[in-house]
């Protein structure tokens, strides 16, 4: 004969089924920031190349400058004001854009977080998912 199930037994299926919820939801974000990387792996490859030759030009831009001050002022005069400049510059240039830096999460997870907590409700208070 069939027996109903006890409420042990019902909420340890609850309890696994919670549990294997929740380990969906964390395995989400990590696919998905997984896909972020892999899309944008070789572009930042060529970025480092790029930033590679900027550096190289930067130091021939500072050689530069420096002898073009260097005969008006001595060396290390000329030397201390293009790194007083270039100091600046880089103080600005970083500023502007940290103030223009833009951080978000994972958009798909969080609406799908929403999503499963609107239906939660809906389901616990009775009402439908829709």
């Amino acid at each position: 004969m069939y027996e109903r199930p006890g409420y042990q037994s019902l909420l340890g299926r609850v309890r696994d089924n919670v549990r294997l919820y929740v380990r969906k939801q964390l395995e989400l974000p990590r696919q998905e920031i997984a896909e972020i990387v892999r899309a944008n792996l070789r572009a930042l490859i060529w970025f480092g190349v790029s930033m590679a030759f900027a550096l190289g030009t930067l130091v021939a831009l500072t050689v530069l400058v420096i002898a073009l001050i260097a005969i008006v002022l001595p060396w290390w005069a000329s030397a201390l004001i293009v790194f007083v400049l270039f100091a600046i510059a880089a103080g600005l240039t970083g500023l502007r854009g940290y103030r223009k830096l833009e951080l978000h999460g994972p958009t798909r997870t969080i609406g799908s977080v929403k999503e499963t907590m609107r239906w939660a409700k809906a389901r616990l208070l009775g009402r439908s998912a829709s």
